[in-house]
């Protein structure tokens, strides 16, 4: 079946925004399958940018149909501001909510304020989906008949009564007004998403499953405990999109000339030195530099880690690789890569450095140098690197994946 799964290989915020920008004119179908508000894309085209939280980068396409998927969890406040504010940009298409979705109630985001000690983005996306773990949360099908609302709201606050009354919601009436605003706008949004996309492969039509985070936040095969609450890698994908795993006919993982990371937790290639880090960071000034698309905090920077990247191939399958951000490195004498550990601690291979790569359309063009960069991630991995981008404009990003 002509479904593409894009998957962030690293710790999230690798371009995966834009590699699903580059694809999804190609798609009848992008769908977001896991994390919710905390997973924000940033895509730049021509002079505009675009800073994307929940919606699926399709909205971008006059093509495609933009589906949130059952492994989401949504904020209908947030969701609704950030879509009127996109219509006013342009016009976002069809786009559906799977009735599955859990939402992110208000509860939840007081729970999360502060971002503990992982550093969350504080969005209240894990006490959303610990809520969806106990079987006490609200999912988007719930919207649509009272008695059911009722129900499921009179088990929340019974489970949690100090939580829910931390926010005034203490009865079922006054949990059910709260809603009732949001209700009337998310309903026809509303439905079996999962079945339509089932139906939709069927048919022949291609579908884009556009991953949030990365693969090393996942929760069970992340650096615990300093991850998400979701599962971004490619198990996610069909229990986030409601599809079998012959829905893919391929899977990229995508992953950034370097590494970063948002929050706590080990990242063994980070840059100490102050002055190459904010080399690599940037000031901020220009929106593709390495702060938060929802947040705004700044990333930790590092040296490419072959060894998670490796990794990450092996625990996903990944039939190519995306590598981005080449011209970030450029003008560097000398750019490092990690190839083992030793006493938890990098070795590094010492690569020389390229020029500027403005203009340069194919593989065979690129300085001799960048081919190395891209052959030693080839050898180490056992993956091809199958596309590539020079920089953060939609006409930068090169190359091809098969739909099958």
């Amino acid at each position: 079946m002509p479904g593409i799964a894009i998957i962030g290989a690293q710790w999230g915020d690798e371009g995966k925004g834009k590699v699903v920008d580059s694809l999804a004119s190609q798609s009848d179908f992008v769908v977001r399958y896991s994390g919710g508000a905390n997973a924000g894309h940033t895509v730049v085209v021509d002079s505009e940018v675009f800073k994307v939280h929940h919606l699926p980068v399709g909205v971008l396409h006059d093509g495609p149909v933009s589906v949130l998927g059952g492994g989401m969890v949504i904020d209908p406040w947030t969701f609704r501001d950030e879509l009127e504010n996109f219509k006013k940009r342009r016009d976002p298409g069809e786009i559906y909510i799977a009735q599955e979705a859990h939402i992110v109630l208000p509860h939840n985001k007081k729970n999360d304020e502060g971002g503990g000690f992982v550093g969350t983005t504080g969005r209240g996306i894990g006490p959303c989906y610990s809520d969806k773990a106990r079987r006490v949360g609200i999912r988007f099908g719930d919207l649509s008949s009272d008695a059911v609302l009722r129900e499921r709201l009179g088990r929340l606050i019974e489970a949690k009564p100090n939580s829910t009354a931390a926010v005034g919601w203490t009865s079922v009436d006054i949990a059910f007004d709260a809603l009732t605003d949001v209700r009337e706008y998310i309903n026809p949004l509303v439905k079996d998403t999962g079945a339509m996309v089932r139906q939709g492969l069927k048919e022949g039509k291609k579908v884009l499953f556009e991953g949030g985070q990365g693969t090393m936040l996942d929760l069970s095969y992340g650096t615990y405990p300093y991850l998400t609450s979701s599962h971004p890698t490619i198990g996610g994908v069909l229990v986030g999109a409601g599809v079998s795993h012959k829905a893919l006919n391929g899977v990229y993982g995508i992953v950034k000339a370097f590494t970063s990371r948002v929050g706590h937790g080990p990242f063994i290639t980070e840059i100490l030195d102050d002055d190459m880090a904010l080399r690599l960071r940037g000031t901020g000034s220009n929106q593709w530099d390495e702060y938060g698309t929802t947040t705004g905090r700044p990333r930790r920077v590092g040296w490419l880690d072959l060894v998670q990247l490796k990794y990450a191939c092996d625990i996903n399958g990944f039939d190519g690789l995306v590598v981005t951000k080449l011209d970030v490195l450029s003008g560097l004498e000398q750019v490092k890569v990690c190839t083992s550990y030793k006493k938890g601690q990098p070795v590094y291979q010492d690569m020389p450095g390229w020029g500027n790569l403005k203009g340069i359309e194919k593989r065979s063009a690129l300085p001799k140098e960048v081919l190395a960069y891209l052959e030693l991630i080839e050898t180490y991995t056992e993956i091809p690197v199958t596309m590539f981008s020079t920089g953060p404009k939609r006409s930068e990003t090169f190359g091809e994946v098969s739909w099958g």
